[in-house]
């Protein structure tokens, strides 16, 4: 898991995703430090697709969760990314949560997945309310 600030900078990144983050590259020990441009593009872009989700929701006064998911095959295995964005009631801050889940590399089993998850740039309601 890892937490983004508005402008993309990590807020937080847990070890399972530092180590997710690590196949990207050596310099994965640096990231909770970098800046949002030396990431890898895939996750930046993907932050700000859900920051953008999030403004329009928000806008709406639409405060049904939701989910967006995303493929990155820049790695191997592929990752699916799945974020969601979260809005503090305190100080109305925005936050957005990026999930990595390593996606199996089986030829018969990446054919099988795309039963299990929506395809990549889905929108995925959750039902309950963001508080």
């Amino acid at each position: 898991m890892i937490v983004f600030s508005p402008s993309a900078r990590i807020l937080h990144m847990n070890g399972p995703a530092r180590a997710l983050m690590a196949l990207f590259g050596k310099s994965h020990e640096l990231w909770p430090q970098m800046a949002p441009e030396s990431m890898p593009s895939i996750l930046t872009e993907f932050c700000y697709d859900v920051l953008a989700q999030l403004q329009r929701r928000i806008e709406a006064q639409d405060w049904t969760q939701f989910e967006m998911r995303r493929i990155c095959h820049m790695v191997t295995p592929s990752l699916l990314l799945t974020g969601f964005g979260v809005l503090n009631s305190t100080n109305r801050e925005i936050r957005v949560v990026l999930t990595l889940t390593p996606l199996p590399s089986t030829p018969c089993a990446a054919t099988d997945s795309r039963h299990l998850h929506p395809p990549a740039d889905a929108y995925v309601s959750v039902s309950g309310v963001i508080s």
